[in-house]
């Protein structure tokens, strides 16, 4: 099972959910920022100081090494390995830092850009901090740290749709991609966001998915893909099979579970359309149907499907906050509850899988011998 610190950490969350959801103090955000920002601080140092937990750490930890051992500054950009986590490794490396330090970096990069994000514009900002925490925290910002860097600024980004700065949106997808390159999926975002689409319209475009599935359309662009997942066939991220080894071409639990978020999304969706002043639901609500098209437009492949268009998918975050607040009282009521019981359920089913991840232990540096973990042979530069 997950270590009893994270489950406190879940209680907590929990409470603090229930108060924003429950209060009609119109204030509530500003009550509740300050801990937030603690619990925001708690997960990145968790994060950061972890020891032998998440999929990624020991292949992570020897590119790490490897890096300041064979990589040359001149060949930051072409060493195989996206540029700025070659970059941030050579300069840890330079000054003698050890391991933790770069996954402390990363995960102030991953968690403070999302966690901003989903304060700013989540009308239930804990809500979705519960959401994000599990299971997205243990399998991205404690697991693969490169590409929810580049998530995070995919997420941060939205700002600057919302405010139709074209260019201060291609930066972040620029920076993102230098991070992983799947960020580059992301760009048609800036004008799926902006369009309307009807619930007619989204239920259309899923059906079109539906029915372009078996055909397997992502052998067209075989090449483009191989290209922006080169690490997930690698050793680096050999153990995402550990946790993502339930999802399979064939129906299964996460189809339904899917099924039933499409229903939550699609309800209440022409009468949220019709009655909320929030001009960033339809939005959100386009990126995260554009996700459900891609998945299941790629669903014959699992890595295609669910990595290649993650940026998409955590809207929903933010998303089903806004559909609690603006669906009918009962309807938000029964939405709200099943939302957090899905998410101790999902605790539940992710037990085998922290096992496996190391989730079920406080390994981190204050426990563990680390000394083994600064760079010790460097490249002659």
């Amino acid at each position: 099972m997950l270590h009893p610190v994270y489950y406190i950490i879940m209680l907590v969350i929990t409470f603090y959910s229930y108060v924003e959801f429950t209060s009609n103090d119109s204030n509530i955000k500003a009550r509740i920022k300050i801990p937030y920002i603690l619990i925001v601080l708690v997960l990145i140092f968790m994060a950061g100081i972890r020891v032998a937990q998440g999929a990624d750490f020991w292949p992570y930890y020897r590119l790490y090494m490897g890096i300041n051992k064979y990589v040359r500054w001149k060949d930051a950009f072409d060493a195989g390995i996206e540029p700025f986590y070659v970059i941030i490794s050579k300069v840890l490396g330079y000054f003698r830092m050890p391991f933790f330090t770069l996954l402390t970096t990363f995960a102030i990069i991953s968690v403070s850009l999302k966690t901003s994000t989903y304060f700013k514009y989540s009308p239930y900002p804990m809500l979705s901090l519960l959401f994000f925490f599990m299971p997205y925290y243990f399998t991205g910002d404690s697991g693969h740290i490169r590409q929810t860097a580049s998530v995070a600024l995919c997420i941060f980004s939205y700002q600057f749709i919302e405010r139709r700065q074209l260019f201060k949106f291609l930066l972040c997808i620029f920076i993102g991609y230098y991070f992983h390159k799947t960020a580059i999926i992301f760009i048609p975002a800036y004008w799926i966001a902006n369009m309307y689409i009807s619930t007619r319209g989204c239920i259309i475009l899923l059906i079109i998915s539906i029915i372009l599935g078996p055909f397997k359309i992502y052998l067209l662009f075989g090449s483009l893909f191989s290209s922006m997942s080169s690490d997930i066939l690698s050793e680096a991220v050999g153990g995402y099979y550990s946790y993502q080894g339930m999802e399979g071409g064939n129906f299964s639990l996460n189809d339904i579970v899917k099924i039933i978020f499409l229903a939550i999304i699609l309800f209440n969706d022409n009468y949220i359309i019709n009655t909320t002043n929030d001009k960033n639901y339809m939005p959100m609500r386009n990126l995260v149907i554009f996700f459900y098209f891609l998945h299941y437009t790629l669903k014959g492949n699992i890595i295609f499907s669910l990595r290649l268009p993650a940026a998409y998918n955590d809207f929903s975050i933010i998303l089903i906050a806004m559909i609690i607040k603006y669906s009918p009282k009962n309807m938000s009521r029964i939405i709200y509850f099943y939302i957090v019981i899905f998410i101790y359920l999902m605790s539940w089913r992710f037990w085998p899988n922290s096992v496996a991840l190391g989730f079920d232990k406080m390994s981190n540096i204050f426990n563990s011998d680390t000394n083994y973990f600064i760079p010790y042979e460097f490249v002659d530069e």
